[in-house]
């Protein structure tokens, strides 16, 4: 009697796993940023789920790293700090130098050559997004520049590491992905001339060298970040009233909106004619 082979049937993936996957696709798409509260009904109704597999996420994920979970506050999206980042970017930079050593040493020893195709296929992707400005398909093609890169090296237990660690690192380099644009995608075209002429140790050195630059970018970023926050405030002191140190203009004393003086530490109030239609403005005025 002829044995018939039956085909296992494909398990569902599931529900919380699901709802986990789409959380984590959120924040690293840049669709829920770093320090976005995270609302669970909010969330749930987004995603037609109940509010169950929503917190079973949320406490993966502040295992994981990706959200805070403050008492009587809810779940927030992890703000990385400096050191966070740099920490990352060094195994970055230990991954994706042996990946690129594997992957010229693979092509050295007759690897198909099908699988530079893709990853030349990729790149053009990749550029094209960088010169379109769009930044959103940029970041997924470095991601999967990457991740082709580890596959042709072939070892599968170092291409899940790195695609781990790539999936965070994806994070954070949609904030650089505009400072970065087709400088990355040159060091990728270095990187495949490298895996393909099989120099293993230049493919090494390229990939160490650019994540290098990845993490000199962020850095960079952070720093016009912080001088953009601080002209602001500059900006926003400027705004106030001169010689005053009350903070923003507050509206003018009953007295004042008679038209009658208001007594104030350093400013008068008055009553401006025609083309302040009888509003009260703030004028330097000497103690009286």
């Amino acid at each position: 009697m002829a044995v018939t082979m039956i085909r296992p049937l494909q398990r569902p993936v599931p529900l919380r796993q699901s709802v986990y996957d789409a959380l984590i696709d959120l924040i690293v798409g840049g669709e829920l940023p770093p320090g976005q509260h995270m609302v669970e009904t909010d969330l749930a109704r987004q995603l037609g789920v109940s509010r169950q597999p929503i917190r079973e996420a949320l406490h993966r994920m502040e295992a994981e790293g990706w959200v805070d979970l403050r008492p009587s506050q809810g779940a927030f999206v992890h703000v990385p700090t400096d050191s966070e980042v740099d920490d990352l970017l060094d195994v970055r930079a230990l991954l994706e130098a042996e990946t690129g050593r594997l992957a010229a040493t693979a092509m050295a020893g007759g690897t198909s050559p099908g699988r530079l195709a893709r990853l030349r296929e990729i790149w053009r992707g990749g550029q094209a997004a960088a010169e379109a400005d769009d930044f959103g398909a940029a970041v997924a093609a470095n991601n999967a520049f990457h991740a082709e890169v580890a596959a042709i090296g072939g070892n599968a237990v170092l291409a899940e590491l790195a695609d781990i660690v790539g999936r965070r690192v994806q994070w954070y380099y949609r904030m650089v992905a505009p400072a970065r644009g087709h400088g990355s995608w040159a060091e990728h075209a270095e990187m495949i001339k490298a895996i393909e002429s099989g120099d293993a140790e230049q493919a090494q050195a390229l990939a160490r060298k650019h994540t290098e630059r990845t993490r000199q970018a962020y850095h960079g970023v952070l720093l016009l970040f912080a001088l953009f926050r601080q002209a602001c405030t500059v900006l926003l002191r400027c705004s106030r009233y001169p010689g005053s140190s009350d903070g923003p203009l507050r509206s003018p004393a009953p007295a004042a909106r008679t038209g009658l003086k208001a007594r104030t530490r350093s400013r008068a109030w008055i009553t401006l004619p025609g083309r302040s239609h009888g509003l009260k403005r703030p004028v330097l005025a000497s103690r009286f």
